[in-house]
């Protein structure tokens, strides 16, 4: 069996992404992920990264590390490591959804968390919360 594992973490964009920049971004992440057998998901709000990756451990443990050094996003928190026994998003290179604020307010188990004093702590604290909020994205999207 394979030695699987997923990250989900939050992360601030150094500046706010038009869909042109969301898209290059995209097409230059998802031929790599493809290439290393990464699969996830990527929700995009307003400057806010919510992203869970998927693959073998030490792709993931890797890329992750690659990614705390990327120009591209910073305050990158880790909410959840986990070993898995199957993936979530075997199909997706890299699912992808823009949110405004207003289209995240209509999800079910949405919670205003990102707009905490102290968002690092009150990320590590919702860690649940996070992982609710992308199960119920993908369920009702």
């Amino acid at each position: 069996m394979a030695n699987l594992i997923h990250i989900a973490y939050v992360s601030f964009s150094r500046k706010k992404l038009s869909e042109m920049e969301l898209d290059e971004l995209l097409n230059e992440v998802r031929p790599k992920n493809f290439a290393n057998g990464v699969t996830g998901l990527l929700l995009y709000n307003d400057e806010i990264f919510i992203q869970v990756i998927e693959g073998e451990a030490e792709i993931i443990e890797s890329l992750y590390n690659r990614l705390q050094t990327d120009n591209r996003h910073t305050n990158i928190v880790k909410v959840l490591e986990e070993k898995i026994n199957q993936r979530s998003f075997p199909e997706w290179s890299m699912g992808y959804q823009k949110l405004s604020k207003e289209e995240s307010k209509e999800l079910p188990g949405f919670t205003n968390v990102m707009s905490s004093g102290d968002i690092r702590e009150a990320l590590k604290q919702s860690s649940k919360t996070i992982v609710e909020l992308i199960v119920k994205f993908m369920k009702y999207t």
